[in-house]
């Protein structure tokens, strides 16, 4: 059985959303918490104040609390717990959204995704994605829990579209004739306070950091400093090899209608 905690970000006005999970096995989810934990100790000794969440845009930024800690070691930082997943070999699942794509077909009321909200369409191609790389795998061992931040409106809509999802869907995972739709994911999702669940911190940061880099791949935003442009393609690479197979997230071959939809909407420098 796995884990996936999930966190987004973008969905404020950014030309680009994004969603990551980090998809943890359950037999290596305590351990890999108490690390994260450690590591939120440490910097809460740097701050000299208890930090109980990890506010990527904050961070990043080095706003409030982590005006003292200057540029090079926040960066330092970031590379610090890209590796620390890569140690672990957790696996990691994305969505991006170019926000104008899909406004347009939700004003033209045009596409399957048209009556979709941005967090949905994003929620929704993670959890297919996740269907499509784990229903391969033996017996249960591809059964998944989806944890989200519980700051999200959405709650209510997304647990019903994950119950019945539209039959257009099944296609992207080829559902079988007696298969269940959505079979690999367990129950319904959860939402959590972040602060007490460290890996959806975790989530933040990889969304955070997959977006930064779509947005200046495409030319969409500007760096804001000397040589963001070369740290961010450094740490997104390391990312986007802990992602799963990009097939699950955007195939290219015997491409589905339901695939297609997803690959519409996304920045063109992800497929």
């Amino acid at each position: 059985m796995k884990f996936c905690y999930v966190d987004e970000t973008g969905i404020g006005g950014e030309p680009i959303a994004v969603m990551a999970g980090i998809v943890v096995d359950a037999h290596r989810m305590h351990l890999t918490k108490t690390h994260w934990s450690e590591l939120l100790d440490v910097l809460s000794n740097i701050v000299g104040q208890q930090i109980n969440e990890f506010h990527t845009h904050k961070f990043y930024g080095g706003k409030g609390i982590w005006k003292q800690i200057d540029g090079p070691k926040r960066a330092e930082i970031i590379t610090a717990v890209i590796n620390w997943m890569a140690a672990r070999k957790h696996k990691v699942v994305y969505s991006a959204v170019l926000v104008s794509a899909l406004n347009e077909q939700i004003e033209e009321g045009n596409g399957i995704l048209s009556d979709f909200t941005l967090w949905r369409t994003l929620g929704f191609h993670l959890a297919l994605a996740l269907q499509r790389a784990h229903q391969g795998e033996s017996k249960t061992k591809g059964h998944t829990v989806l944890v989200f931040d519980e700051e999200v409106h959405e709650k209510s809509e997304y647990t019903s579209l994950l119950l019945s999802p539209p039959d257009w869907s099944d296609e992207y995972y080829n559902r079988g004739k007696k298969q269940d739709p959505l079979d690999q994911l367990i129950d319904v999702p959860h939402f959590v306070d972040s602060t007490k669940v460290e890996l959806v911190q975790v989530a933040d940061l990889y969304a955070f950091i997959l977006r930064r880099h779509f947005e200046l791949a495409s030319g969409l935003e500007e760096p804001k400093y000397a040589d963001e442009e070369e740290k961010i393609s450094e740490w997104s690479s390391a990312i986007l090899k802990q992602t799963i197979s990009k097939a699950n997230i955007y195939p290219k071959t015997k491409v589905s209608a339901a695939a297609q939809a997803f690959r519409d909407v996304a920045p063109p420098c992800c497929l």
